[in-house]
């Protein structure tokens, strides 16, 4: 247990308060009262106390109201809370102070002090610790314990937030101005582009979409020459970066993929794509254009067709097609760069879970690399285990 200060930020602690993660027996406040805890409380997003709802006993008194967390308890007065009314309400002060001071409200009541110093186990300091010193995941070498379940739990739980996400970068194309059936045709056009621009030239392909999306044209050669001339003629204010750039990666070549998709989306009638088979044009697209549907296109399938299929759902309250994208999404295996997901490999934890996921790249940008980790239900199964 913990016998100094606690060197980590108020959001973890309040993240350790939420999911319980310290002995819960034999909590006693300051005063030298037992504390139970019935419910800790709902995190408070707006103004005034930390929790809201809680339901603790003290000396087997119930008490319900709120709870207020800081490290130290030189944070009540520091924050006003004595002069606020929207604290006279909290019923428990939580610290991590081994001297820690008594506080009042504003209408003079005087909260329980609690001080989890010495009741957070050393397996979680240790882990947080790693987190703040450690390049590698914080779970590698961070926790003598990592249950494959919970990683599974996370992936799965990460993966539906990555769709969730690319289904909103799909609608910051969508244009509010027109009609909806062209505002959705545009927005995928242009996320089309923009997934074809991955990872130096987004910005510059989705300008050029924007161009070309109100290009009156006859035939696809004339939109192809318009095209070429548009982002690479002489007078192209388009910022290429060709730097490093393989072959099939080259601008020229994504741009001229880019533009048969564009024109078959505009070509293709509406109603198709709240048909059934809307979820296979992109496999015919792809072998029209002689480009098959492994690699990039595959990867573009996942993080660009799906989602905009899931807004079109959206768009027109059809469960059908959220339902038909949600069973492909859940199941669907894309070719992920190795490299992308070798942090994952320092862990004892079967490579299938994570590989060809497209969650597992939402979980190491959201969870792992910015270490938000109090949100990882991996942690918090290994510190309760």
């Amino acid at each position: 247990m913990l016998k100094h200060s606690f060197p980590y930020s108020e959001q973890i602690l309040q993240w350790v308060w939420n999911e319980q993660l310290f002995e819960t027996n034999n909590l006693f406040t300051e005063c030298g009262k037992n504390i139970h805890i019935l419910n800790q409380g709902s995190l408070n997003h707006s103004d005034g106390p930390d929790f809201k709802h809680a339901k603790v006993l003290i000396d087997g008194l119930e008490w319900n109201g709120s709870v207020e967390i800081h490290l130290t308890s030189s944070g009540w007065k520091q924050h006003n809370h004595h002069l606020d009314e929207n604290y006279e309400n909290v019923i428990l002060h939580v610290v991590t102070d081994n001297n820690p001071r008594t506080v009042s409200t504003k209408n003079g009541s005087s909260p329980y002090t609690l001080n989890l110093l010495p009741f957070i186990s050393l397996e979680l300091t240790h882990f947080l610790s790693n987190i703040q010193h450690s390049n590698a995941l914080p779970c590698a070498g961070g926790l003598h314990f990592i249950s494959e379940e919970a990683f599974l739990q996370q992936i799965e739980k990460a993966h539906h937030e990555y769709l969730e996400k690319k289904v909103e970068d799909v609608l910051t194309f969508y244009s509010p101005s027109i009609s909806q059936n062209n505002a959705w045709k545009q927005a995928l056009i242009i996320s089309v582009f923009d997934g074809f621009g991955i990872s130096n030239n987004r910005t510059a392909m989705q300008k050029l979409a924007e161009v070309l999306i109100q290009f009156n044209y006859s035939d696809l050669s004339e939109l192809q020459g318009y095209a070429r001339q548009t982002a690479f003629g002489s007078s192209s204010n388009f910022a290429w970066n060709f730097k490093g750039c393989r072959p099939h990666a080259h601008p020229t070549k994504r741009v001229e993929i880019a533009v048969q998709f564009l024109h078959i989306i505009q070509t293709t009638p509406f109603e198709e794509f709240l048909e059934s088979r809307a979820l296979h044009l992109w496999a015919d697209w792809c072998k029209r254009f002689g480009i098959g549907t492994s690699g990039h296109p595959k990867i573009l399938f996942g993080t660009v067709y799906l989602p905009a299929l899931y807004l079109l759902g959206t768009l027109y309250h059809s469960q059908n097609i959220k339902k038909t994208v949600l069973e492909k999404w859940k199941s669907y295996q894309a070719p992920i760069p190795s490299i992308l997901l070798s942090k994952f490999k320092t862990l004892d934890i079967s490579a299938s879970i994570y590989q060809n996921k497209l969650g597992s790249v939402h979980q190491l940008n959201k969870y792992c690399k910015p270490k938000n980790c109090s949100e990882c239900l991996v942690l918090k199964k290994a510190i309760s285990s």
